[in-house]
This record gives structure tokens, sequence and C-alpha cells, in this order.
């Protein structure tokens, strides 16, 4: 049975379910930070899920991403699956700007954030509903 990583649950807002993954909003007021958690149990590496899978959310990675750097008129799409931390297999998706506090650092370990208030969330979820419904 599949259970989310405590520290993803309580680091990010559950936005959507697919059918495969989980799409969550990284609860941080700084960046717009997409996590896609693939709701199987025992995930670990990305090839422990089928390629046909992979694929599915490797491109639905790129493409949300692609879709709010649009949106948003941001520069640059950071996609990461570091893993050291939280074992369980995610992928992070973030839109970055030039001018983020963060810039041009990796945004891991940043210690300066602030959790996303109502209408920082609201905004961002409007934003990725409206790419669910493309």
């Amino acid at each position: 049975m599949f259970e989310l990583d405590t520290r993803l649950e309580n680091d990010s807002l559950l936005i959507n379910e697919q059918v495969n993954f989980q799409i969550r909003l990284m609860n941080v007021k700084e960046f717009f930070w997409v996590v896609l958690i693939p709701n199987k149990p025992n995930l670990i590496e990305l090839s422990d899920i089928n390629l046909e899978e992979r694929n599915m959310l490797l491109n639905f990675a790129s493409n949300i991403g692609d879709f709010i750097k649009s949106e948003e008129n941001l520069d640059k799409i950071n996609i990461g699956m570091l893993g050291n931390v939280v074992s369980q297999l995610h992928i992070h998706v973030v839109v970055r700007s030039k001018d983020d506090p963060a810039w041009p650092g990796p945004v891991w370990g940043w210690s300066d954030t602030n959790k996303l208030d109502k209408k920082i969330f609201d905004y961002r979820l409007k934003v990725i509903k409206q790419f669910l419904k493309k």
C-alpha cells in the first residue's frame, strides 16, 4: 500500500491525484515548486517504475514546468530527483526567476523561506488547474 513519506507530506500540499502519481505544491512562498510523487509503494529509483509510467511522469514534469514558465514569464525550469534525505521516489519541478532570492544557487537547503499565504497558494493552484485542463 502506498504511503507518503511524512517529510513530503509535511512540506507540501496535495493539489491533484493523477492515475499514477500525486501532484503536490511545496509550501514555499519564494519559488513556484511542484513535486510529483508516484503512488506505488516502495519506489526509490526512477528505474523502479516501468518505462511507460516513467515516460509519462518525466513528460508531465517537463510539460508542467514549461507551462508555468510561460504563464509566469520565468527564466528557468529546474527538474531534480535527489532522494538523499527522502528516499521515496519524487520529482521536483522548480520554476525559477533570476530575481528569486536563491538565484543562481539551488533552492534545496536555502533556509530563508516562508510558507505560502492564501493568496499565493490560490493563484498557484489556479495555474496548475489551468495546466491540467489543457
